[in-house]
This record gives structure tokens, C-alpha cells and sequence, in this order.
């Protein structure tokens, strides 16, 4: 148990889950291809989607309610003696289950590999976000007011 909250507390962990959770599917099967040749996971449980409950705060008060829900893909693999996780938005099983693959073996990697590997996913979601800006900027709505008399 004390290994579990060790790996859970991880913030570089929480950082690259995080990371394959919002990278393309296409980038991590290819990731997969290349670094997981020779090993053989095991699926512990799903890949499944499921629903998430979306709970948030109206107003800064402290009353909490119901917001929505939103689907939710998770899997978990055993790789060796290290297991992987994934939980993600979307219903794309495969992405979820090669988030976890990549999770497990990069609990395996030196930081320096790791680092490597994540840089293409850092770029690619942010010229993503520079896309989207730009697409949203492009239909802004200027308002003003003219003063009468």
C-alpha cells in the first residue's frame, strides 16, 4: 500500500498521465509500436467506458450540486511488476488502453527518457491550443456603446 500512495503522490507521474490523456491516439499507437515491441501486458481491467459525475460550485457558495456527467474510458494493465492506469474523457477504448501500456512502462524509464518521449505530445498540444485561440479570436464579437444626447 505504501508503494501505491508513493506512486500516486508522484507529481511527474500525474504529469505525464495527464499528458497522454489529452495526445492524439495515432501519436500513442505509435509510441507503443516503437517502445513496447518485446513486452507482453497483461489486462487487469477493461478497457470500459463509463460515466463520470460532474459536481460544481455556483457563485463561490459552498453548496455543491450536480452539473452533468461525461463519459469516461479507463483501463488498467500489469506490465512486469509495475501496473498501469488510465482514466480519460472520451469513449476511444484503444487510447485508454495505450495510455495505460505507456504508463507502465514509463514508471519503468529514467526521467531523461521520459522527457523525450513527452516533448512531441507538450508541442503538439500546444499548437493545438494556438489553434483554437485563433479559430475563436477569428469570430469574437467587438462590442461598444456610442453615447447620445
Amino acid at each position: 500500500m505504501k508503494e501505491l500512495n508513493s506512486q500516486a503522490s508522484n507529481p511527474q507521474r500525474a504529469e505525464w498521465l495527464a499528458l497522454l490523456a489529452r495526445a492524439e491516439c495515432e501519436y500513442l499507437e505509435s509510441l507503443w509500436a516503437d517502445l513496447g515491441k518485446n513486452k507482453q501486458p497483461q489486462i487487469i481491467s477493461g478497457p470500459e467506458t463509463g460515466l463520470l459525475q460532474l459536481t460544481t460550485r455556483a457563485g463561490g457558495g459552498a453548496v455543491a450540486f450536480q452539473f452533468g456527467e461525461a463519459t469516461c474510458s479507463r483501463c488498467v494493465i500489469q506490465l512486469g511488476k509495475v501496473r498501469g492506469y488510465a482514466v480519460q474523457l472520451g469513449s476511444n477504448l484503444r487510447k485508454a488502453e495505450l495510455a495505460a501500456y505507456l504508463d507502465a512502462l514509463f514508471q519503468e524509464l529514467g526521467d531523461e527518457q521520459r522527457h523525450i518521449i513527452l516533448v512531441p505530445i507538450r508541442e503538439r498540444l500546444a499548437q493545438i491550443n494556438v489553434e483554437r485561440e485563433m479559430l475563436v479570436s477569428s469570430t469574437s464579437v467587438q462590442f461598444f456603446t456610442t453615447k447620445t444626447s
